[in-house]
């Protein structure tokens, strides 16, 4: 009797521990329809974090779907709760058997993310991580998943946490129409959370001026950056052949910064922007200037004082002979 009590009592501790676990877990979320349209219409797939009272210092991924089904139009990170990304959402480049598109995601949390907060609600509710658009290409149906999914806590030795996959079915209907013909050229749009910065330190280069972008809204990947330096004020002028990839921080090679600092985002989305720095006044030029000018005034003091002087004299020279 005594064996099969304690039995019992075991039994339901581990019973009420796994149910802790299972509550309380962090997990992903996939938000997204369960079936495309007949009339090849891009459905956006968001990914979302729901920590369940974790707190995380950091978090990793594979999200995949059926690469025959579908392909991808853009990937945005626009309103994302990972900020920085280690690996932006992006398509790997390494080769998978199981003939699906994958995306790889790895972003810390540097105060802890514990889920959105809001004074209309109590605790933490999910953030999103990414959005995904997808364009039917094919009939069939097939699966969309996270997995390889890594949570560490907030803590100093960063503990990884429980984890479990998650897979969502969709189906593609018989498609109508033709497939439409994507433009392989990035689109220009305006980026006002994106902002240019040009600062010095002396550990840059011997204290060289050097620029910095921020973003202060995460709008999508980053995939490459340009610069140019030029005395053209219009960014859009700028031949292609001009602009110059660049890593950051980049150090300016006009460091009297007497040049338009123009500066172009490729964006992982297929979209660019374009932002400008005027150039500031140079001092050596502003110096000289004020010599020059202070010479001419000089100047027309001499002769003013010297000629008010002889005229004066002229004068009275012609009084005395009259």
């Amino acid at each position: 009797m005594k064996q099969k009590f304690f039995l019992k009592i075991l039994l339901t501790l581990f019973i009420g521990v796994s149910f802790v676990d299972t509550v309380f877990a962090a997990k992903i979320l996939i938000n997204a329809p369960s079936k495309a349209l007949s009339n090849r219409q891009p459905i956006v797939v968001r990914v979302l974090l729901d920590t369940e009272q974790d707190t995380l210092s950091g978090i990793s991924g594979n999200f995949s779907f059926p690469a025959d089904l579908f392909s991808v139009e853009s990937i945005m990170t626009q309103g994302s709760v990972v900020s920085p990304w280690v690996i932006e959402p992006s398509i790997s480049e390494e080769k998978y058997l199981d003939n699906k598109t994958h995306i790889i995601f790895e972003g810390i949390f540097p105060g802890g993310f514990s889920g959105v907060r809001s004074p209309y609600y109590e605790g933490g509710k999910a953030g999103i991580l990414f959005s995904i658009t997808l364009i039917p290409n094919n009939k069939g149906t097939g699966t969309l998943g996270v997995d390889d999914i890594v949570f560490n806590s907030f803590s100093s030795d960063a503990k990884r946490l429980p984890s479990e996959a998650i897979f969502t079915i969709i189906t593609v209907p018989q498609l109508i129409g033709n497939p439409a013909v994507k433009s392989n050229e990035p689109q220009r749009v305006e980026n006002k959370s994106l902002s240019l910065r040009v600062d010095r330190d002396e550990l840059i280069n011997r204290n060289a001026a050097y620029l910095t972008l921020t973003h202060s809204d995460t709008f999508s990947a980053v995939k490459k950056i340009f610069v140019v330096e030029s005395d053209t004020y219009n960014g859009d002028t700028i031949l292609e052949k001009e602009w110059r990839e660049v890593s950051l921080p980049y150090v300016l090679l006009y460091q009297d910064r007497t040049k338009y600092i123009h500066v172009k985002v490729l964006y992982a989305n297929n979209t660019y922007t374009i932002k400008t720095l005027a150039p500031v006044e140079n001092s050596k030029s502003i110096s000289g200037l004020s010599r020059i000018l202070v010479g001419v005034l000089a100047l027309l003091f001499v002769l003013f004082f010297y000629g008010h002087h002889l005229l004066t004299h002229l004068l009275i020279f012609f009084r005395k002979k009259k």
